[in-house]
């Protein structure tokens, strides 16, 4: 199929259309990347794309007599190599983890399904849109129901320090691994504070093992948290 210049404003527009409904989802959870990034990142795909294609076959004709040799897939592979600084620039490095990598990911695939547009490749697009809307709605509602590896900081103040061997197998029963302990004894007093870094599965085990805790005698209060590293 011949690329002129209304075919490559048909397709800058179609790979916008795609990527605004990308950033939709985006912009509705609040992201950094959200509608402007997704149509601005899609519509430039398809632009290098269409642009790319364009060129190949403008010279097309002076091909043989030419020493100019032009390769489809150059622009295209600098738009992908582009993308990753501002995938880079969607994420944030936090305390305890990295946040909008996902949006990054998304962002990527808005480059592809751009490409894809501006090669005419549009029954593809459209399966990679539904495909990306899927993982980004369905698997996001999905991943909270799934329990997950998570390191926990327990601080127990004990007014037993024996308690500590009931809480040590009361870990053991509900498969927690003990990273290290730290502890604080007063002698006075004949108490302990103790924190243990924990690695242990989130969901209901989880909650259930910190009922059963409730009954074991000696222990005055705890308290626990997201650790900052494993």
């Amino acid at each position: 199929m011949m690329v002129d210049e209304w075919t490559m404003i048909w397709r800058i527009l179609a790979a916008a259309g795609l990527g605004l409904i990308i950033g939709l989802d985006r912009e509705i959870h609040g992201r950094a990347a959200g509608l402007r990034t997704c149509l601005l990142v899609a519509m430039s795909g398809a632009l290098l794309m269409s642009l790319s294609l364009y060129l190949t076959q403008m010279f097309a004709a002076t091909a043989d007599s030419s020493v100019v040799r032009l390769d489809p897939g150059r622009l295209p592979s600098y738009a992908i190599a582009g993308m990753g600084f501002l995938g880079a620039g969607a994420i944030i490095q936090g305390r305890l983890r990295s946040r909008g990598v996902t949006t990054g990911a998304a962002m990527w695939a808005c480059t592809g399904i751009g490409l894809a547009v501006g090669a005419g490749l549009y029954l593809p697009a459209v399966a990679a849109t539904v495909v990306t809307l899927v993982a980004l709605k369905l698997f996001r509602d999905m991943a909270r129901y799934l329990p997950r590896e998570q390191n926990v900081m327990l601080r127990l103040d004990l007014s037993d320090p024996e308690a500590e061997d009931q809480v040590r197998a009361l870990l053991k029963q509900h498969h927690a691994r003990i990273l290290f302990v730290g502890r604080e004894r007063c002698l006075p007093a004949n108490t302990e504070e103790v924190e243990m870094s924990l690695s242990i599965r989130s969901g209901a085990g989880w909650r259930k093992m910190l009922q059963e805790m409730d009954s074991i005698e000696g222990i005055s209060c705890y308290s626990w948290k997201q650790a900052e590293v494993p």
